[in-house]
């Protein structure tokens, strides 16, 4: 029997309802836990003008996790080739020296002169403070000034190689997963993963060169809906911003980011208080 009028109507109807809820997916990311190696799913998504969805990253969990097989010495690894293994290994291949020391070993790093901030440089600003008048120390972006341009100078490219690493023998990193996001909005691929000291965790952003002078304020607010559902709850956002960036695009890149509330930053809280800084990324934070 043929369809009638009203069923292809309804039929019609439900198509154009499930385009529409298509269109309005505005971000996805994929997670990769960094000790099953399971695959997880999350879409951002709006209702238009309306504003964004409740919640505005709906987790459609697909736990259908990438073909998983068991290694030699027992433990499960994802298979190579598998949605799992390059995200993390795509991820992985953003590090520096710095941030694998730091991360994916947990350790202790002996301090080093070239890779931490000095403490004669330290002193000199508490003692030019204290014989002059008070005045703002922040630039015109919310940067403290007296403390950027350490923070912003690279150390040398070998000072990570020049420190002791004592390995923990669980080895375990701080790294719990590996991060893919994909931004319709601005055409972005951001990668990322989180991290997770003493219980409180942090998602790092990489601001590599794919990233620099695109259109990134969609997918940032995308990032800062993904730090605030249960799934990760990450009180703190961390960019890990390219260095090579030309001077003119990292000067406004940095001013803009000042304006959300984002500040320049080290890796104190990951490394015993110790203010690492990395030849490759320059560091900026925010709560969120």
């Amino acid at each position: 029997m043929a369809n009638s009028p009203n069923k292809r109507s309804s039929s019609s109807s439900s198509n154009r309802s499930s385009a529409s809820s298509t269109s309005n997916v505005r971000a996805s990311a994929y997670v990769v836990n960094a000790s099953t190696a399971a695959l997880t799913g999350f879409h951002y998504s709006t209702t238009g003008a309306g504003g964004a969805e409740c919640p505005p990253l709906a987790a459609r969990h697909h736990h259908a996790a990438s073909p998983l097989v068991k290694s030699t010495t027992g433990g499960l690894r994802a298979r190579r080739g598998g949605a799992a293994y390059t995200i993390k290994e795509e991820c992985e291949r953003l590090f520096c020296e710095t941030l694998g020391s730091v991360f994916l070993v947990e350790g202790k790093l002996d301090r080093q002169d070239s890779l931490v901030m000095g403490v004669q440089n330290t002193n000199a600003s508490q003692h030019s403070s204290s014989t002059t008048a008070a005045v703002n120390t922040n630039s015109d972006y919310g940067v403290d000034v007296r403390y950027a341009d350490r923070i912003m100078d690279s150390p040398p490219a070998m000072a990570v190689r020049d420190m002791d690493l004592v390995q923990n023998p669980e080895g375990c990193g701080l790294v719990t997963e590996w991060i893919e996001m994909w931004d319709y909005v601005g055409g972005i691929r951001f990668r990322g993963f989180v991290a997770d000291k003493d219980g409180e965790k942090t998602m790092f952003v990489f601001f590599d060169q794919t990233v620099i002078r695109e259109k990134i304020k969609p997918g940032l607010m995308a990032l800062l809906e993904l730090c605030d559902i249960p799934y990760f709850s990450c009180p703190r956002l961390m960019l890990s911003i390219d260095r090579d960036t030309a001077t003119s695009d990292m000067d406004a890149l940095v001013k803009d980011l000042g304006w959300i509330g984002f500040q320049l930053t080290t890796l104190s809280d990951f490394s015993d208080d110790v203010d690492l800084i990395s030849d490759k990324w320059l560091f900026m934070d925010m709560e969120t």
